[in-house]
């Protein structure tokens, strides 16, 4: 009895299985309906329904079609494969054409919003012949001077896109000027540098606008001082951060440095100078596999760090030096070789490579090494300083304390 259940089971499966499948148009079918179809009087709702029911169909087919071309190859059967390609080749056909989506694209397009958004997101992801661009022109020319450059962004209609700013661009300040702004025309700004907007439904330029005259731009204080040409007083920037160290105003695009602040006469078209800041953040200090409120006396102990390079300017020559001013406090090892380590990056005293993310030290290599005599009571506190210096002579330190058991 069970095993007749079973059989009227599997049989009531592949009956409704069989139905399902009959009851599915085909792609062929469903493709030359579309065709028929009056894309100007039918409602999108329909069009829609209609375009995704055969994207529905073509799937199954091609799904079917990849399985019959696995299984003729697998018996060696030619004509099988051949016939499974001509499938493929056949499915792959049934696709919205380029007229079909202009058609739609100008339906929708008279739509309000959200549907106009809407359908408009559905087409770029249904028909190969919709994908509108953004095209930013970069171009600039006097009498002495051409620059030609575009670059074309492609992406879903709706989505977000920040335009590049000065500090993305690598352009010669003192040919070009300063970029202001972008615009739908190339002499009125309509964008700010930077700014993020919406992706048109529509093929779009943007032209880069340049103005005469020096930047200077200093993003840990946030400032932005422009200058008209002629001779201009160079800002001093300050920060209230200790550990920021003002290293001069660069032009990348000229390769120019300042840095004794005083005045400057622009050169060329101008120039936009970027504060350079060399910072430096002492971490984690770690002491390794004793708790650093009970270090035990007359023995070996070693001490490890993580620091990040906060600032913009690259690192070079880094040593760290640890040191103690405590009568009990032996150094058998005060002196670790860093090397480098680039703007935006974070290392420890042994890591093999820097990386984006703060890292923890691991095991004894290229660690600070002491002794804490065993004259010292149980509960003296250990004061020590651990100072990274560059080759330049700057310097960042760290003060902590550790405690005897």
């Amino acid at each position: 009895m069970k095993r007749t259940r079973i059989l009227l089971m599997i049989s009531l499966l592949v009956l409704v299985g069989m139905a399902f499948l009959a009851a599915s148009p085909t792609a062929e079918k469903q493709y030359a309906a579309l065709q028929t179809s009056d894309i100007t009087a039918t409602s999108l709702e329909d069009l829609r329904k209609s375009i995704d029911t055969l994207k529905r169909a073509v799937v199954r087919e091609q799904d079917e079609a990849y399985k019959n071309l696995t299984q003729a190859r697998a018996k060696g059967d030619r004509d099988a494969y051949r016939e499974a390609w001509e499938n493929l080749d056949r499915l792959a056909s049934y696709q919205m054409t380029s007229a079909q989506t202009d058609a739609l694209l100008q339906r929708i397009l008279a739509l309000d919003e959200p549907e106009r958004s809407e359908y408009a997101a559905w087409l770029y992801q249904t028909s190969p012949h919709y994908k509108p661009s953004l095209t930013l022109d970069f171009s600039a020319e006097d009498e002495t001077y051409s620059y030609s450059y575009r670059q074309q962004i492609r992406r879903e209609p709706g989505s977000e896109i920040t335009l590049p700013d000065s500090s993305q661009i690598r352009l010669n300040s003192a040919r070009l000027g300063v970029l202001v702004g972008w615009g739908l025309t190339p002499d009125e700004v309509t964008y700010q540098p930077g700014e993020t907007i919406t992706m048109s439904y529509t093929d779009q330029t943007l032209y880069a606008i340049y103005q005469s005259g020096v930047r200077f731009v200093d993003e840990m204080n946030k400032t932005d001082i422009f200058f008209e040409e002629g001779k201009v007083e160079v800002p001093t920037p300050t920060s209230g951060d200790a550990s920021a160290i003002f290293a001069g105003w660069y032009d990348r695009t000229t390769g120019k440095l300042i840095t004794d602040p005083s005045t400057y006469t622009v050169e060329g078209k101008g120039a936009l100078f970027e504060a350079l800041w060399k910072q430096l953040a002492i971490e984690d200090v770690t002491v390794l596999y004793y708790d650093r409120t009970k270090l035990p006396t007359n023995t070996q102990i070693g001490i490890g760090f993580s620091y990040t390079n906060t600032g913009n300017v690259n690192l070079t020559g880094l040593k760290a030096t640890l040191s103690s001013e405590s009568e009990y406090v032996r150094m058998l090892k005060g002196e670790l070789q860093l090397g480098r380590l680039s703007a935006g990056l974070s290392s420890t005293n042994n890591s093999r490579f820097a990386t984006k993310s703060k890292q923890a030290v691991r095991g004894e290599a290229n660690t600070f090494r002491f002794i804490v005599s065993d004259s010292a009571p149980a509960g003296t506190v250990l004061p020590f300083t651990l100072t990274i210096t560059n080759d330049r002579g700057d310097s960042w330190t760290h003060a902590f304390e550790l405690t005897v058991r």
